[in-house]
């Protein structure tokens, strides 16, 4: 056995678990719901099921449309020195033109690592990062996907502060990946897309699902879609905050611009947002309320619909019928095009044919 004294191995036996309350966020009243709602999620994974978690979270936000949420202010992590550069490290993310979201991710698990190791960043090593992981998938039950998303935001971390010289080399290098099975993503058959279309019991569901399909937006960008956006001559919208806050324009179809003029019909408003609340004053719907709103369309049609499978299902179609990958790229607002090809799905069959089209 070996009895030489490790410093960091004492240091590894006392981790402790924190409050929440030393967690803090970049946020803003207007989109606190939102920010509430993601840690919610963060926290909710390892207390309920896959099959339970879409319930509950429209339970909660059924609930929570009578009340206001606002942030409160919340108390840094008070680590020598720690503050300052994971500030730091925020604001050149931020720079680089990262969403609000993605920047409370790294934030959210910046802090919560710092808090529980309780240890400045120069003195960090590769075996307080593998405890932390471990200690963290143990206490949450976090899957092996999330778990490696840590990771990575560690590494992201760590990589920074040894490029921009604030210490001498990375210690989550040698972290192994956490190998993980990557959901397999479905895309609906032109068939399933025509049941849930004919399940629709209202035109602004139906207008949302043809909006989706055509435009292959995200439900983040289809909620900041305003009128003043839409170019009805060219049938393009003009999306303003994409993803990384980059800009790009997207097309929809005839029957897009059918359904769309159809719901648009059957309001008075003068809000400039595409969807909107049924109800005075008829807000603009937020992103999880128009999840909620397939999801209510996906309960009636028997199938398991959400704005990113109708997404990938739009990517898939862009291939299948031949759209070169880097226009299908632009449309999606991918920076790689390796991201394009996870989104869509080619089978055997698709393989088949093409093979039989090229070596017949």
């Amino acid at each position: 056995m070996d009895s030489a004294h490790h410093p960091e191995r004492d240091h590894i036996t006392s981790f402790r678990q924190t409050s929440r309350k030393d967690v803090f966020f970049v946020s803003t009243n207007s989109n606190a719901y939102e920010h509430f709602r993601t840690v919610l999620i963060m926290n909710l994974a390892s207390a309920v099921s896959a099959e339970q978690l879409p319930a509950v979270l429209e339970a909660i936000d059924v609930t929570m449309s009578d009340f206001e949420i606002s942030q409160k202010p919340m108390s840094i992590i008070t680590i020598e020195g720690t503050p300052d550069v994971v500030k730091y490290y925020i604001g050149s993310k931020a720079i680089a033109g990262r969403s609000v979201k993605t920047l409370n991710q790294y934030r959210y698990k910046l802090v919560n690592f710092f808090d529980t190791v309780r240890k400045p960043y120069t003195d960090i090593t590769s075996n307080d990062i593998r405890m932390y992981l471990y200690q963290y998938k143990v206490e949450h039950h976090a899957s092996d996907c999330y778990m490696d998303n840590i990771r990575t935001t560690l590494d992201g971390f760590f990589t920074w502060l040894a490029d921009n010289d604030y210490i001498p080399k990375n210690p989550c290098a040698k972290v192994d990946h956490i190998k993980f099975q990557r959901k397999k993503r479905e895309p609906l058959s032109s068939f399933d897309l025509e049941v849930y279309r004919w399940n629709t019991t209202d035109v602004r569901e139906k207008a949302l699902i043809d909006f989706f399909f055509s435009t292959g937006i995200r439900v983040s960008e289809c909620a900041d879609v305003r009128l003043s956006d839409i170019d009805w001559d060219n049938r393009s919208v003009h999306i303003r905050h994409g993803k990384g806050d980059k800009e790009r324009t997207v097309y929809f179809n005839a029957e897009s611009e059918l359904s769309l003029k159809e719901y648009l019909k059957t309001r008075n408003d003068k809000t400039d947002a595409l969807f909107v609340s049924t109800r005075a004053p008829h807000h603009p719907i937020k992103s999880h309320a128009l999840e909620n709103i397939l999801k209510n369309v996906s309960k009636r049609s028997g199938l398991n619909v959400f704005p990113h499978r109708l997404r990938h299902t739009f990517a898939t179609a862009g291939l299948r019928g031949g759209m070169p990958i880097e226009h299908l790229q632009r449309l999606l607002g991918h920076e790689d095009p390796k991201t394009t090809l996870i989104y869509a799905k080619l089978d055997q069959v698709d393989l088949q044919r093409d093979h039989q089209r090229v070596y017949s």
